[in-house]
């Protein structure tokens, strides 16, 4: 027994525009009801050749059936830019999916200004101040640090953090207020407040 692979007709449909996916869907709506009707024709079935031919009228059709629902789910998603059935687009993504990292070489070296002066007279107080403020910060998400570092850290403006971390003004607001807040409560002292 020799193995013949089943031709198969080809046919190029173009692009994956919404047009061509338009037409495609209509002529495999024509050949659905083509085949509907060949089903309604040879409705006396009275042998067992009538019933395998129906069943096979109605394979094909099931398949056409279901390459118009991947048509019109195809079109859906072109016209619309997301995909069908989602509650929510790719512009209201969940705040972990919104967040775009951010590469530290990225944000600028310019001169920090130290708001603890912490001077060369206490090199252990110094040192014990510095092992306070990065416990304190262990508690922060990355974008709760890095709003935080250039508020208070470089002295960055509410702006400034949002253009260079690309989020909104009021984003880089709520992460530096949070940040604020967590290192007040892992301190132990009130928050000193930016905004």
């Amino acid at each position: 027994m020799t193995f013949q692979p089943k031709l198969i007709r080809t046919i190029d449909l173009g692009g994956a525009t919404a047009d061509n996916y338009r037409r495609t869907r209509q002529e495999l709506l024509l050949a659905a009801d083509r085949l509907t009707r060949r089903m309604k024709e040879a409705e006396p079935v009275r042998t067992m050749e009538q019933i395998e031919a129906v069943l096979a009228l109605e394979s094909d059709r099931k398949t056409i059936v279901e390459m118009i629902s991947s048509c019109s789910y195809i079109i859906e998603w072109l016209e619309t830019g997301r995909r069908p059935g989602n509650r929510r687009g790719v512009e209201r993504l969940a705040s972990y999916q919104r967040e775009i990292p951010t590469d530290p070489a990225r944000l600028p070296a310019g001169e920090s200004r130290d708001e603890y002066d912490l001077g060369e007279a206490e090199p252990e107080a110094a040192d014990i101040r510095s092992r306070r403020l990065e416990s304190a910060m262990r508690g922060l998400s990355e974008r709760e640090r890095d709003c935080f570092s250039l508020a208070r850290g470089n002295g960055r403006s509410l702006s400034e953090i949002a253009e260079l971390l690309q989020i909104s003004k009021s984003s880089a607001g709520t992460y530096t207020l949070r940040a604020q807040r967590k290192i007040a409560a892992n301190v132990g002292k009130p928050a000193d407040l930016v905004g």
